[in-house]
């Protein structure tokens, strides 16, 4: 029986205040075989306007030495931790998190490696933040090479849940203005957190590996009574990369997001996001078998496992 985020302590203790003219904030940067997309990151990170700020990088076991090169490379500049095995996205990331509490940041910024940030995007982060004690996750918006996933040039700038059908929606349309806009959930490439309000729900849950986490911590803080929001002023780039299998992609995204579904959603919610799944597993095998292509064993087997685990573990 895998117990919830709380059970496992991810649940913490407000930080004590420390007296700052400005607000501590720590940047949290998770590597894995891609360590020349995290120098980047981390030197965009290092050229921020904004002060007190830290960087940590978390390692997550990379084979090829990152570690010892991150180490290398930015010396007493940027922490480094080296995971000894490979936690995810979400698991590497609140060992981050817990540094930075560790620390007593008000606020902690876990972003994808393959980000680079404008200088001026935690200052506005942080001015958004204070603006509304209520702000428990914030996103800058977030820019990317036009193509599918960023057809305006726009990545994200806004998204939906939609639990019934287990899939969430971004919206690709550029904000203008300062102005906070609400939105659904925040996505795990740039999520801008309150310390309180990890506190308050919890860190990442580690069980997914990849994929969801952010859309289970979001809708967890939701829950809490915390507000969601996009920074429209505040932005980065994302360079989109897909160095990910598909078939371990398509394994994570099948089971995480029925377990998502399971969580927060009603049994005819579950029930309806149940079809939605087996059809887009149906349609894979469809369009394999017309093409000759490889079968769809990922996406098969994550939805059989999220189907399992939905029952095996406790309600969250």
């Amino acid at each position: 029986m895998t117990p919830s985020p709380r059970a496992q302590g991810y649940a913490l203790e407000t930080p004590p205040s420390v007296a700052r003219t400005s607000p501590l904030v720590v940047s949290v940067v998770v590597n894995y075989c891609g360590v020349d997309d995290t120098v980047r990151c981390a030197e965009s990170l290092l050229g921020s306007s904004y002060a007190p700020h830290l960087v940590v990088v978390i390692d997550n076991a990379s084979p090829s030495g990152d570690a010892a090169r991150l180490s290398t490379e930015f010396g007493d500049r940027v922490h480094v931790i080296a995971s000894s095995t490979n936690l995810g996205y979400g698991g590497g990331a609140n060992l981050g998190l817990r540094w930075a509490l560790t620390q007593d940041a008000a606020y902690a910024w876990v972003l994808n490696n393959d980000t680079i940030v404008e200088p001026t995007c935690i200052q506005r982060l942080v001015d958004a933040m204070d603006s509304n004690p209520r702000y428990g996750a914030l996103s800058p918006q977030i820019s990317a090479p036009v193509g599918p996933e960023a057809p305006l040039g726009i990545w994200f700038a806004g998204g939906r849940v939609l639990l019934g059908r287990a899939e969430t929606r971004h919206s690709f349309r550029r904000i203008e203005g300062s102005a906070v806009l609400e939105t659904g959930y925040v996505t795990g490439c740039a999520m801008f957190l309150r310390s309180a309000a990890l506190a308050d729900a919890g860190l990442f849950w580690d069980q997914f590996f990849l994929f969801w986490e952010d859309v289970d911590l979001s809708l967890r803080m939701r829950r809490a009574g915390w507000t969601l929001g996009v920074v429209p002023n505040a932005r980065i780039q994302h360079r989109i990369h897909g160095s990910i299998p598909s078939a371990t992609l398509d394994y994570y995204h099948f089971r995480n997001a029925l377990l998502v579904v399971r969580t927060f959603g009603s049994r005819r919610v579950v029930a309806s996001a149940l079809l939605c799944l087996i059809g887009g597993v149906a349609r894979r095998w469809g369009r394999a078998l017309r093409r000759r292509k490889p079968a769809p064993t990922g996406a098969t087997r994550g939805l059989l496992a999220g189907i399992w685990l939905a029952v095996k573990w406790p309600a969250r």
